[in-house]
């Protein structure tokens, strides 16, 4: 047998198909386990000379997802076989009074908090919702057949009126500093030159090693993290990954490239060879030597590019992609100019090139 408990339903563009997002399930398993805290609770209320709730309470209630409704996503919410003893016998309605409570609390005006809620198990709105995006919300019925919204400016405000942090999902980007091996974290020097501490997972330690405190690098975290109630950074408490960007800087001008079409110059100008760029890419990207310094990169009219070093003497390369024939151009402190041409065809002319530019740049910062 089944019974229907409860039935939510999420809006966002995420539930437009009318499915439900694999993560979105460990929020109605988080909703689960409110529910049985509170209608532990409110027995426990109802009877004062217990101290604990009677044995096999709540140990036969269990939520199954039955089925996912249309109008956004409203997935159906119903305890089977046992549980529907737990609702008519041990539970004595306790679960649907949790569960009434529940949306009674998420209804409530800001600011407020219903009498009988208790404090306690706010806190749970820190996983309630959790995976909820900006544009997103989870709606319940209330007894009286309203509408309760649950938004993260709710679920935050929720968890903020018992404790003084409230916990999302974050996802920071860095560099790496220094590493702390005994306690297994190292620090994150996000883009705005603070710091967060990051916890350390086992299998990224050598990752930590090898790019701790070079800058052309960047690591991006997704995790779970603390924040005060004006949204500052207080805590990352949980990593769920931590990804490697090689050469991040390089890689973010040649994705710019990689978006232009024929026009992008008021109606002229060709876009330069995605084919051509992708090849170029994985010979740079996390082999462009450390001690260089980055070059601008610009499309050229033809469907080519031009490099260009902020340096003494305006360094510059101009790079045909489909002979891959470089001409570097420089002019020397006297004003003579230096020309040299290069194709790029293989490893050893591509060293070659390096070990050039890394001649006449150290050669004009000296």
């Amino acid at each position: 047998m089944k019974i229907p408990f409860v039935q939510p339903r999420f809006t966002g563009v995420r539930f437009s198909e009318h499915t439900l997002p694999l993560e979105v399930a460990r929020d109605l398993a988080a909703y689960e386990t409110l529910v049985v805290e509170l209608a532990k609770h409110l027995f426990l209320k109802d009877h004062p000379e217990r101290q604990r709730v009677l044995k096999g309470f709540a140990g036969d209630f269990h939520l199954h997802l039955e089925r996912i409704d249309a109008g956004s996503a409203r997935p159906t919410l119903s305890v089977v076989a046992a549980g529907v003893l737990a609702l008519g016998g041990g539970g004595n309605g306790y679960f649907e009074r949790a569960r009434d409570m529940i949306a009674a609390c998420i209804a409530a005006p800001d600011g407020q908090i219903p009498v009988d809620f208790p404090r306690e198990l706010l806190p749970h709105f820190n996983q309630v919702g959790r995976s909820l995006r900006p544009d997103e919300q989870m709606e319940l019925s209330t007894a009286e057949g309203s509408s309760a919204v649950l938004t993260p400016d709710r679920r935050k405000h929720l968890v903020l009126a018992a404790d003084k942090v409230y916990e999302r999902e974050v996802e920071l980007s860095g560099t790496i500093g220094e590493a702390d091996w005994e306690k297994s974290s190292f620090r994150l020097r996000l883009t705005d030159g603070t710091y967060a501490v990051i916890p350390m997972p086992e299998g990224f330690h050598s990752q930590a090693r090898e790019f701790g405190g070079r800058s052309r690098h960047q690591v991006t975290v997704t995790g779970i993290a603390t924040f005060d109630s004006w949204d500052k950074l207080q805590k990352v408490i949980a990593v769920k990954a931590l990804d490697i960007q090689l050469d991040y800087q390089l890689s973010a001008r040649f994705e710019a490239l990689l978006s232009l079409a024929d026009g992008w110059l008021d109606g002229a100008g060709f876009a330069p060879d995605k084919a051509r760029m992708g090849e170029l890419v994985e010979k740079l990207v996390g082999h462009y030597p450390e001690a260089l310094p980055l070059p601008a990169i610009a499309p050229t009219p033809e469907g080519n590019l031009l490099f260009e070093w902020d340096a003494p003497g305006a360094p510059s390369i101009d790079l045909d992609l489909d002979s891959m024939k470089a001409e570097f151009h420089a002019f020397q402190p006297d004003e003579t100019e230096i020309e040299k041409a290069m194709l790029l065809k293989d490893e050893d002319s591509w060293a070659q090139l390096f070990s050039f530019l890394g001649e006449i740049l150290q050669q004009y910062s000296a």
